[in-house]
């Protein structure tokens, strides 16, 4: 199956450049040094990609995604460039080669089944289900119990500070964008 991911994210501006970031789905680089020029969460950046031959949604499908900051820059804890998550999200593809989704104001059918909407324009991380919670959220920064500690019921905000690790979120897909 083939899905479109996003991930919401803005950046603690340090040094003369935007924070940058590598990307990874499964253990596979799917985006590469990107620029992250956000600064606020009321405005923030959105990286999207599209990943192939991945496993169909169900009930035990989850994917880790990865995220790396490229080029830490840290002088004191007031001069230190960090990435911060609000949201993660993902559209799959339809059968006839769309993505799609679904949205609580769609149109009906004679049916009453609601008719997705299909997604060409990514840039907006509105358009994407934005909300999904990770099972798991895991660096080489973050505290073992951190994420577990949370409640998982609402999104929490992720920190991607420097370091070779990363922060990995698990990221379940149990249900399509479009039924």
């Amino acid at each position: 199956m083939d899905y479109r991911f996003a991930i919401r994210c803005w950046q603690d501006q340090a040094g003369d450049e935007n924070a940058k970031a590598n990307v990874f789905v499964d253990g596979v680089q799917v985006a590469t040094e990107v620029e992250i020029t956000a600064t606020s969460a009321d405005s923030p950046s959105t990286i999207t990609w599209e990943s192939t031959d991945l496993t169909a949604p169900a009930a035990d499908t989850s994917f880790d995604i990865k995220v790396v900051m490229t080029n830490d820059y840290y002088v004191d804890a007031s001069t230190d460039r960090n990435i911060y998550i609000n949201g993660i999200g993902y559209i799959n593809k339809d059968t006839d080669g769309d993505y799609k989704k679904i949205y609580s104001d769609s149109l009906e059918g004679a049916d009453g089944v609601k008719i997705p909407s299909v997604i060409t324009d990514f840039s907006g991380y509105d358009i994407h289900n934005m909300d999904i919670i990770p099972t798991a959220v895991t660096g080489d920064i973050i505290a073992d119990d951190w994420w577990s500690g949370r409640g998982n019921t609402d999104f929490e905000i992720i920190t991607v500070w420097g370091g070779d690790d990363g922060t990995t979120m698990t990221v379940p897909a149990t249900s399509t964008s479009y039924s």
